[in-house]
């Protein structure tokens, strides 16, 4: 367990449903045993550093964080090309990732509200586990409407319609993996009080430690909009 500027920080594991033990990262205001509580549903690379730092952006704004390391169960090497992250998509369970971020949640002790914010891969993940009940709020970031590949999963947009909490949606107007017109598919089926935003950015623009996809003055606009929101609806 460590801290940083009033941020309490520390690294766990928990036990999944199907026994496993996953790790997790944390992070929270230091003292604050009620905050709200938020899952971080992690892109394909997993808890990196920049889901930890998200972690710690959290806390700073008073929310209690857990990021699951929802990859634990791939012993296949991370590839560096686009087709050996779409593999490890493919071999995700994502019944089970679903179960982690929901099971990661448990790990933080109540009272309070408790919310998922997810990120590519992450913002459907965070979606499906918004419609299993339990949460106040739900946040995606640019997460597929609908999955690439085959899944006995069911779709973030089929979702929907099983979620009563509200649901915060950002997207990239210049995203070519995830086009305008799929994204406001979701628009008709949100819960009330939710949102669909789009930014003039492309894909991850929130992602500071990708260069090449980071859009500096949108992704300011867009955590002002997301820690809004949450605020609005946990605190």
């Amino acid at each position: 367990m460590g801290q940083r500027s009033g941020i309490v920080e520390s690294e766990l594991t928990f036990r999944a449903s199907d026994g496993l033990q996953v790790p997790a990262f944390t992070a929270g205001p230091g003292g604050a045993t009620s905050a709200p509580r938020i899952v971080i549903a992690p892109e394909i690379f997993g808890v990196s550093p920049w889901i930890r730092e998200v972690a710690r952006r959290l806390a700073r704004e008073g929310f209690r964080a857990i990021a699951p390391e929802i990859f634990v169960r791939d012993r296949e090497p991370a590839g560096k090309d686009r087709e050996s992250w779409m593999a490890r998509i493919g071999r995700l369970d994502i019944p089970q990732a679903v179960g982690d971020l929901l099971a990661a949640l448990e790990q933080l002790p109540a009272p309070g509200k408790a919310g998922a914010i997810g990120f590519c891969l992450g913002g459907a993940l965070s979606i499906l586990a918004a419609a299993e009940g339990g949460l106040d709020a739900c946040v995606d970031c640019y997460g597929r409407p609908r999955w690439v590949q085959a899944t006995k999963a069911p779709n973030a947009i089929d979702a929907l319609d099983r979620i009563r909490s509200p649901v915060l949606a950002i997207y990239g107007q210049r995203d070519p993996s995830i086009p305008v017109a799929e994204a406001e598919g979701l628009r008709p089926r949100l819960p009330p009080r939710s949102e669909l935003v789009f930014y003039q950015a492309g894909h991850a623009f929130l992602n500071d430690t990708r260069p090449e996809m980071y859009v500096a003055d949108q992704a300011v606009l867009a955590w002002a909009k997301m820690v809004g929101f949450l605020r609005r609806e946990l605190m």
